[in-house]
């Protein structure tokens, strides 16, 4: 499975990750033009983000349903990307472009480290 990759609706520039660390995201779950879920931190590749020990947080959806959102005609369904530091505040009610290199580059925005315990 290849990765998912989202251009930031606000720079238009790819939001990055090497799968084990990534740019800080603020991602938006759309179904129909309305945010269903919410989450930030740094992007994993896949459409999520790490929790603080560094494992993919899920969506309070199932899987499969995400990825039919993602992959709906309707652009109101699916992933709305932005880089924390882009988001304006503004609710998206449209899905983000794929970045056809698939996240795989220099980082834009740097990654803030994990803090533990």
């Amino acid at each position: 499975m290849g990765c998912f990759s989202f251009i930031c609706k606000e720079c238009g520039q790819p939001i990055n990750s090497s799968s084990f660390r990534g740019e800080r995201v603020s991602l938006f779950l759309l179904k129909d033009g309305n945010i269903i879920d919410r989450m930030e931190g740094e992007y994993d590749s896949y459409g999520r983000v790490f929790d603080q020990e560094g494992k993919s947080i899920c969506w309070n959806m199932i899987w499969g349903d995400v990825c039919n959102l993602m992959f709906d005609r309707d652009k109101g369904n699916g992933i709305a990307a932005f880089h924390t530091d882009c988001w304006n505040n503004v609710n998206p009610t449209e899905r983000s472009e794929d970045d056809p290199d698939q996240g795989w580059g220099d980082f834009i925005k740097p990654e803030i480290p994990f803090k533990k315990g």
